[in-house]
């Protein structure tokens, strides 16, 4: 017995070496991991463009910013390690994906079933479409002091505070699969030349422009920020988004939406209208005449409705149902059997009406 015992604490101890030489190789495996955490994709003759950036290290080490051209994401991925100067780049805590315009339109779907397959790379990937080059803004947003991954979590902040919408990859498959229309927030890259003024000198940043509309093929275009103010009051929650209204800057306080069919005798959808209800808040107001409160209502209700009239008309233009209005016009299982098949067809025909309430709630301490 006594023997067994002593046999049992060796094997024992064994293991516990054993364990203690694993746990510290694995330590010194991810100690040279590099961990890439935004990726950008540019279409390119004969393939693409990818940009990487590994985002500030340890005590604001600058970042390792890439960018090398190849046949396919897979074979940039290899050339992209060839490059890296002593560590494994690491893929799976990539937070933002960018992509330009050029691989929106043409790469789409690639992109989603290479992730989809991709055993590190994560559909709840944030997806941004860059007006212009991803490289651009991989590249030329990197400096000493910051890079494109902290600008893109400030920006991220900021937009889900203002009421934009920043839709990860998984959720744009989904809608495509769904509605054949999904919005990505679109971005650019602009100088920052004569507007930022500090020590480290960054040559650009990257700002909101507005949503860019997706079909199942890619890209199809980008809508006006008008229009984006319009989709994004049918779709998300715009709550704390500033508007301009005849000279008066607010705030949306809260506001709803809602896509109604008219039906004909035989049942029929016949006509749309889309039902808007919102109040905001003066924020400050330019000098010079001054609006009643029922004419600044009033302006409120024009203005938001032209932008929703807007969203709604590219919608149909389109053919591809990035607003759901397929689901609130189409509300029944006989619908869908009925007209679902021909919806391509029913939709851009069918008149749009776009009644809104507006109240401008003026809270703000200032003279009515």
């Amino acid at each position: 017995m006594r023997r067994l015992l002593i046999i049992y604490v060796c094997l024992s101890l064994a293991l516990l070496g054993g364990c203690s030489a694993s746990l510290e190789a694995d330590t010194h495996d991810v100690e040279r991991l590099l961990l890439i955490q935004t990726l950008g994709l540019d279409s390119i003759d004969g393939g693409i463009e990818m940009s990487v950036s590994s985002g500030l290290g340890p005590e604001d080490a600058p970042a390792l910013v890439m960018s090398v051209q190849a046949r396919g994401i897979e074979d940039a991925i290899a050339r992209l390690q060839n490059y890296s100067p002593e560590n494994q780049l690491f893929y799976a805590h990539v937070q933002y994906l960018l992509l330009g315009e050029g691989a929106a339109e043409k790469e789409l779907q690639k992109v989603i079933e290479w992730v989809d397959r991709s055993p590190t790379l994560r559909m709840d990937t944030e997806m941004l479409v860059v007006r212009g080059r991803a490289r651009d803004a991989v590249v030329d947003v990197s400096e000493d002091a910051a890079d494109i991954t902290q600008r893109l979590a400030s920006l991220d902040r900021q937009a889900r505070s203002m009421g934009w919408t920043i839709h990860t990859l998984r959720e744009a498959a989904a809608a495509l699969a769904q509605r054949d229309g999904a919005l990505a927030l679109a971005v650019e890259a602009v100088p920052t030349e004569g507007k930022v003024f500090t020590d480290e000198q960054q040559s650009a940043a990257v700002v909101p422009m507005g949503y860019a509309v997706l079909g199942p093929e890619g890209l199809l275009e980008f809508l006006s920020p008008e229009a984006s103010l319009g989709a994004e009051l049918l779709t998300g929650d715009p709550t704390g988004l500033l508007i301009t209204v005849s000279g008066c800057t607010m705030e949306i306080l809260d506001s709803s939406a809602r896509i109604e069919a008219a039906r004909d005798e035989n049942g029929a959808p016949c006509a749309v209208t889309v039902r808007c209800r919102l109040r905001t808040g003066v924020l400050e107001r330019d000098a010079g005449e001054e609006l009643s409160p029922e004419a600044l209502d009033a302006a409120l209700c024009q203005t938001v409705s032209a932008w929703v009239g807007e969203a709604v008309e590219k919608a149909q233009a389109f053919g591809c149902d990035y607003l759901g209005a397929k689901k609130a016009v189409l509300t029944s299982a006989d619908d869908l059997a009925r007209y679902g098949g021909e919806w391509d067809q029913l939709f851009p025909a069918l008149p749009v009406t776009v009644q809104v309430e507006g109240r401008v709630d003026r809270s703000y301490d200032l003279a009515e």
